[in-house]
């Protein structure tokens, strides 16, 4: 006999979060994990003269919070991120506390899986926009059902 899986229902126009603050030490293993040591990260005397004034955590890390919400939350997990078009509107500073947002706005489907649109933001303490993107993940049909809301 086949086991039984309990499907997650998904809604258009659910909404998901998460909240982070980033430390120095979060830009610093993020360094060394993906190599981006640039001075604009790292250096305060180089961060100085840049645009910021300061070091600013890495755009792409701040960004992974729209990931982290779609592959825990909404949709959840056993998903797959296919693709997303992200935009750094204001920079993230150590101390700040980020909120990622994603909401499910469409779904595609097709014979086995769905391809779910979700549009997500990165807003910091003071509700100042500072990620937008549109991503799209996949959704096995043995995992989820959607729902018009």
């Amino acid at each position: 006999m086949a086991e039984q899986i309990d499907k997650k229902l998904c809604r258009i126009g659910e909404r998901a979060s998460l909240k982070k603050t980033f430390t120095e030490e979060d830009i610093a293993a993020f360094a060394q994990l993906t190599l981006d040591d640039n001075g604009m990260h790292m250096d305060p005397q180089l961060a100085r003269r840049g645009l910021f004034r300061r070091p600013v955590v890495h755009g792409v890390l701040v960004g992974s919070l729209i990931s982290s919400v779609m592959g825990t939350s909404l949709p959840g997990h056993g998903t797959v991120l296919q693709d997303q078009q992200i935009t750094y509107q204001n920079p993230v500073y150590p101390g700040d506390t980020v909120t990622a947002e994603v909401c499910l706005t469409e779904v595609q489907e097709f014979e086995r899986y769905y391809i779910a649109t979700l549009e997500g933001t990165c807003r910091n303490q003071d509700d100042v926009l500072c990620v937008t993107a549109v991503c799209h993940q996949l959704m096995l049909k043995r995992f989820f059902t959607v729902e018009e809301d």
